[in-house]
């Protein structure tokens, strides 16, 4: 007999996130050992499941499956009373709660968290929202593209003279799921302590601007009244950036000390560099970044990226090839890691990154499953979970307060909540 040693192991999460920021949250709890049932709206889902490329089928996109693995699926409809008291029947057996509605919708439906800590001694409630439960943001409509923009994200990113550009991945949706995913598991510590129970509560524009906890200190004092974009720079830190080559690719230099700066111009022909006073720390290259830089690129220009990776490997400088996504995850490295798992079962077959979190005593990667589609244990959590007989959980598909399982078919998403409509 084999005992499943992840440290969530024997907790159950009770999903009702939708999207980005919440499901990436649970996934990692399912990893560790959760038992994670998702909820979704039946005829609809979530919103994720139509986001991206189609991938197993209409309703399970690339987006989707990337986020929802090793979860349960359970359709019920919190719109209808009923279907609000099944959710409060699962909580009431649940110790942990994660939701990332617009404020103000779980209490609406009365599953609130003042509502479901009633019903579970030491529940742990994590919230999500875009800017936070109060203030006067607080009710607008959000996602991971408003909150880069709104955060000053967007502003600090793009080429020199350039406007702001969109970080390619969905960095506001994943560090808030980080966030809420650290701080649901600080509240595990000392739910015993807290027999009223805990709302963890995090908003993705603290965690966007959290991001930029190197810029704010300037920017607060005086030093600065806004980070400039550098395009393939660095605010801070010269010459630290990605540079041209001679065949078209781009070759990352990451002098980002004095040692490694000399090493730098030594192997670019120009060991004098570091001891022009223009040079000779970093305050003074960044502050003569437009004179440097350009003396730097046009070198790089001269000679194919493989030239220069094997001269800077050589002098002991950091650097590196600017991979695209499908060359990165087949890099000799990533393969070595076993970053990208092949996960399967009765379902489905598919890829996903395994999480970077590398405990030997609890890994079990080998209970994997993909993402879930829709409904798929919406009978067996009735049953198993609630103890609802057959005739029950016929008369709750009847009345479309439930659904069973399905891939595909005539599904559509609308709005902005994912559940409540």
């Amino acid at each position: 007999m084999t005992t499943d040693a992840r440290p969530l192991a024997g907790l159950r999460v009770l999903d009702f996130s939708h999207a980005a920021a919440g499901p990436y949250a649970t996934m990692y709890m399912a990893d560790m050992g959760a038992e994670v049932i998702k909820i979704e709206k039946p005829g609809r889902g979530d919103g994720a499941r139509f986001m991206g490329t189609p991938l197993l089928s209409p309703t399970d996109s690339d987006f989707y499956v990337g986020l929802n693995r090793n979860k349960k699926d359970l359709l019920l409809d919190l719109g209808k009373p009923e279907g609000a008291a099944l959710a409060k029947r699962l909580a009431a057996i649940s110790d942990i709660v994660v939701e990332n509605f617009r404020p103000g919708v779980m209490d609406r439906l009365g599953l609130g968290f003042d509502d479901l800590r009633a019903l579970r001694p030491r529940l742990i409630y994590t919230s999500i929202s875009a800017f936070g439960p109060t203030g006067p943001w607080s009710g607008q409509p959000a996602n991971d593209i408003i909150v880069q923009s709104m955060s000053g994200l967007m502003a600090i990113t793009g080429e020199v003279g350039g406007g702001p550009v969109r970080i390619g991945a969905a960095v506001t949706d994943y560090s808030s799921g980080l966030f809420a995913l650290s701080g649901t598991l600080a509240a595990l510590l000392v739910k015993d302590q807290h027999p009223e129970g805990q709302h963890v509560e995090v908003a993705m524009l603290d965690a966007a601007i959290a991001l930029m906890s190197n810029y704010v200190p300037s920017i607060m004092a005086g030093k600065r009244k806004r980070i400039p974009r550098v395009g393939r720079g660095h605010a801070q830190i010269v010459p630290y950036q990605a540079f041209p080559c001679s065949d078209g690719e781009y070759v990352m230099v990451g002098a980002f000390t004095n040692s490694f700066w000399r090493r730098l111009a030594g192997a670019l022909g120009h060991p004098e560099w570091p001891d022009d006073p223009k040079y000779l720390t970093n305050a003074e290259r960044l502050a003569n970044r437009d004179e440097l830089i350009p003396k730097v690129e046009a070198i790089f220009r001269t000679k194919p990226r493989a030239h220069w990776l094997e001269v800077l490997k050589k002098a002991d400088v950091p650097t590196s090839p600017v991979y695209e996504l499908h060359e990165a995850i087949r890099s000799e490295q990533a393969v070595h890691n076993q970053i990208v798992r092949k996960v399967e079962d009765a379902d489905a077959t598919t890829y996903v990154v395994r999480s970077p979190i590398r405990v030997a005593e609890w890994a079990s990667d080998a209970l994997d499953t993909p993402a879930p589609p829709m409904g798929r244990d919406t009978e067996d959590v009735l049953k198993r979970v609630l103890g609802l007989d057959a005739a029950e959980v016929a008369r709750l598909v009847d009345d479309d307060i439930v659904g069973l399982a399905q891939r595909g078919g005539e599904v559509s998403y609308s709005g902005t909540e994912a559940n409540p409509g």
